[in-house]
């Protein structure tokens, strides 16, 4: 018999072809080993290209050549034993249990293998060399156990072989030594396949690979990881964490051998899932979603994504920001297939090509997908035609869109995959196209619905700029002297017929938007959350349908563009831009206090929160330099939510905030117990629309009335750049009888900080607070902070400060050109008695750090939320005093 080798570099995998049909044993070891046969086909095998399959089917093909016993071929693992690929998860941990009479014992060995069943059949030929009929059973561990992994490295308990396929010598603990005694005796092949038991009825269940399992979710467990570690392996993508971690959770779960033990550990898998979703890469988003949704069926949990938004990357240009099916796999995503492709695709999805007229309604909406990209059915051997699956889809096609989550308007915009953003057409334009026999294969070969059509109405500004420029260049004659003046002038037709029909597109998007917005504030001042389940609940506002408006967009991840926000205020006849202002400023917190209410523990909001601030929400202009000065004071909404996660506002009995402004600090604030004082009258009725518990207009450069003295809880503070209306005396009056004789406070330019002390005689003694400062923490040659020193000698003496955090430009401001510093102080209650411990550089070299990303400044929130040294103390000296009493 002749065998062949081959890498196929497209799948990249090897491939095993026999010229004659194996026998059945070699087919039951090829399956277990984890070779797949090709459709129908068993005499041809493939697998990922992994170097363990790659030296295996070299050695079968020599060992049948040459007419020699294929089960002595050596199954090595495919690394090397070192660290190195302790640190990579190029390791599983195998557990080895062994039986004599009635007594068990079980020991941890280290295999320099990630394929699990690869790793399971070393372990069982290492078992049943060293114990014989001792060797009970094997399971498999997690991969991201490297802590363990690193112990049995250092201790030697490694399985491995040498170069002539021996087992290495293995250190064995003393418990197992009497195992081995009575194992010279025994007459067996030390690369014999044979399962030795000491029941004949037992089948190692542990090892979850046997042909014959009984059991039927490790099966499926199994299957999965098979699948995503398959991806983990193929993809050229660098950064596999995500894919890693989902594979080692699933790799856990199957170790787990009570039924509802399991079952709550895939559960919370699927939960993982679904919060990882979108970051994920698109290149393997669909594949990881096929090789997942068996787990989402058998735990009985949903996941309502149907489509995700990617990229689709042709060999000369891209078409970005489209929508594609999820459980549509990736080959199909970019279109009509090629006929290069088809031997392949007919190995790897022989479904499509069994279909006839009578089986196609039983294929699912995205495998109608799939088979749609195909064309000249008859001559693939497909037993349909295109006319039959054309009216297929002229009777069903806004039903299986629907399943798709594809979008069903008529009016919706959809991108031509061969042309780009040049051609952009509505779904009724494409469907009414008289050229097209087929209109509805037309549509699904050629086309893919806009995502986010804001994001393409960027895209299209960026290519009319790009071909603006070019066309004034050809215009010019710029370094083409030499090309003929009609060659010329055809290429200035060409950038010019692109750029109009780039300008055609742009409308079509345009008027879609502005249609449907319409459409909605028309119909309603709120969303009816029974009908609209995914529409976001839009209380009456102040501004009730503009804000109403802006809040739909953000909730559909969309992001206004500027004519939406011209039309809009002109219709609902804004009196002024101050006052639009405040409108687009209110819908934004709005938007991002819904956000919070039902953000997780993990760091996804984060994510959510940084894609938002930077890509979605509006930038509104400003009428004068004064305006944009005094709104870059305000702290952006992702750094004012971790304020309220960290200060657990959700919780607080008081809350006051005495430069309040719109709500910024106060977006997750409890509204029932949280008291907004600010001087903006038109600002005062944005907090009125949320309700807060109680909004004033004090002077917050003045004492607060005497009720509000120690009244709160929490206290959050970003002063403005005010001037105060009181003369120095008089502030000097206040300082001395509130502020402990802090005069420095009394200088024209320490408003913001006198503000923030008066706001502080607000907290309770054991209240919380954070305030923000306009400066970073700098040391100066001697140790000592640099700048605010007096403000912060005279905090540190009378407050306990938590930590103070330096805020980097880039994650309180989005102008790249322009550089802010910002601090946050952190104060955890008032000190008994006033007493100096300044931070330097000494005690505290840390302070001077500066925070660049908001993981970075969550990482630094979560570790100030312990309780501090100070209070740990005074704990533990009323638990003492209460054990004497």
């Amino acid at each position: 018999m002749n065998v062949h080798v081959i890498h196929n570099t497209a799948k990249n995998g090897i491939e095993i072809v026999f010229s004659n049909p194996i026998a059945k044993e070699l087919i039951l070891f090829l399956q277990k080993l984890g070779f797949k046969h090709f459709f129908k086909d068993e005499t041809k095998w493939y697998a990922d290209y992994h170097p363990a399959y790659i030296r295996f089917a070299n050695d079968l093909k020599k060992a049948i050549e040459s007419d020699t016993d294929w089960n002595a071929i050596t199954i090595a693992p495919s690394f090397k034993a070192s660290e190195f690929f302790i640190e990579k998860l190029k390791f599983c941990i195998v557990e080895i249990r062994f039986k004599k009479k009635d007594y068990f014992i079980k020991d941890e060995y280290l295999v320099f293998e990630n394929y699990k069943r690869i790793a399971t059949i070393i372990a069982e030929r290492f078992a049943l060399k060293h114990f014989g009929t001792h060797f009970d059973s094997i399971t498999i561990y997690p991969r991201n156990y490297k802590t363990k992994a690193k112990d049995l490295f250092d201790l030697g308990a490694i399985i491995g072989l040498d170069a002539k396929g021996q087992f290495l010598p293995v250190e064995l603990p003393p418990s197992l030594w009497e195992y081995t005694t009575d194992h010279e005796d025994e007459s067996i092949n030390e690369d014999s396949t044979e399962v030795i038991t000491v029941d004949k009825t037992h089948k190692f269940n542990n090892t979850g690979i046997l042909e014959n399992q009984p059991d039927f979710d490790q099966l499926l467990i199994l299957e999965i990881i098979d699948k995503l570690v398959s991806i983990e392996q193929t993809t050229k993508v660098t950064d596999t964490r995500l894919i890693q971690t989902l594979i080692t959770e699933i790799e856990e779960a199957s170790t787990i051998n009570f039924d509802a033990l399991r079952l709550d550990k895939l559960k919370y898998i699927i939960r993982l899932y679904k919060e990882w979703f979108e970051d994920f890469p698109n290149c393997f988003k669909a594949s990881v979603a096929i090789a997942i949704r068996p787990l989402i069926a058998f735990t009985n949990e949903s996941f309502e994504i149907k489509s995700f938004a990617t990229n689709l990357v042709f060999n000369t240009y891209q078409v970005a920001n489209v929508l594609v099916p999820l459980y549509a796999h990736e080959c199909f995503q970019k279109g009509l297939i090629s006929l290069q492709q088809i031997p392949k695709l007919k190995i790897q999805f022989p479904y499509l090509f069994e279909v006839t007229i009578e089986t196609l309604h039983k294929l699912s909406e995205f495998e109608l997908f799939e088979l749609s990209q195909l064309k000249n059915y008859s001559d693939l051997g497909i037993n349909i035609n295109s006319r039959e699956l054309d009216r297929h889809w002229q009777i069903n096609g806004f039903d299986i869109f629907k399943r798709l989550d594809y979008p069903a308007d008529l009016q919706y915009p959809y991108v031509s995959l061969i042309k780009g953003y040049i051609s952009v057409q509505t779904l009724e334009q494409i469907l009414d196209n008289d050229k097209q026999s087929y209109r509805w294969l037309y549509l699904m070969q050629n086309f893919r619905p806009i995502a986010d059509l804001t994001i393409g109405i960027d895209s299209i500004d960026r290519k009319i700029k790009k071909l603006s420029e070019k066309l004034g260049d050809l215009k010019k004659g710029k370094g083409l002297t030499d090309i003929p003046y009609t060659k010329l002038l055809k290429k200035r037709e060409n950038t010019q017929e692109k750029i109009n029909a780039l300008f055609e597109s742009k409308k079509c998007i345009e008027v879609y938007i502005e249609n449907m917005l319409s459409k909605q504030l028309d119909e309603n001042d709120f969303i009816d959350t029974d009908v609209a389940i995914n529409e976001p609940k839009i209380p009456k506002f102040y501004f009730d349908s503009f804000v109403a408006g802006m809040s739909l967009l953000y909730y559909k991840h969309k992001k206004p563009t500027l004519s939406q926000i011209e039309n809009l205020s002109t219709s609902k006849k804004f009196p002024n831009k101050e006052t639009l202002g405040e409108a687009i400023e209110l819908s934004t917190i709005d938007h991002f206090r819904s956000v919070y209410r039902h953000a997780n523990e993990n760091y996804v909001w984060i994510d959510g929160m940084r894609n938002f601030w930077k890509n979605l929400q509006f930038d509104r202009s400003f009428t004068n330099d004064k305006q944009r000065f005094e709104h870059s004071q305000i702290l952006p909404l992702p750094v004012a939510m971790m304020i309220a996660r960290y200060l657990q506002m959700k919780e607080a009995t008081s809350i006051f905030d005495p430069t309040a402004g719109s709500g910024n600090l106060l977006v997750g604030a409890n509204e029932r117990v949280t008291h907004a004082n600010e001087l903006c009258k038109l600002k005062r009725k944005s907090l009125k629309f949320s309700n807060f518990n109680e909004i004033t207009n004090y002077d917050p450069t003045s004492p607060y009335p005497k009720e509000m003295h120690k009244s709160f809880d929490i206290v959050v503070c970003n002063p403005p750049l005010l001037k105060s209306t009181k003369t120095k005396n008089e502030k000097l009056d206040i300082i001395e009888e509130h502020l402990d004789n802090a005069h420095f406070m009394a200088d024209t330019f320490q408003v913001q900080e006198l503000i923030s002390a008066l706001a502080l005689l607000t907290m309770k003694d054991d209240g919380k607070a954070v305030i923000v400062v306009n400066t970073h923490i700098v040391f100066d040659e001697k140790g000592r902070i640099k700048h605010k020193r007096e403000f912060l000698n005279w905090l540190c003496k009378h407050y306990n400060i938590r930590d103070i955090i330096n805020l980097d430009t880039a994650i309180i401001t989005k102008d790249e050109n322009k550089k802010q510093k910002k601090m946050l102080i952190l104060i955890d209650g008032r000190k008994e008695k006033p007493s100096y411990n300044t931070p330097t550089k000494e005690n505290q070299p840390h302070l001077a750090d500066v925070i660049g990303s908001f993981y970075d400044l969550w990482e630094r929130f979560k570790r100030n939320q312990l309780p501090s040294i100070d209070v740990m103390i005074e704990q533990l000296q009323i638990a003492v005093k209460q054990n004497e009493a």
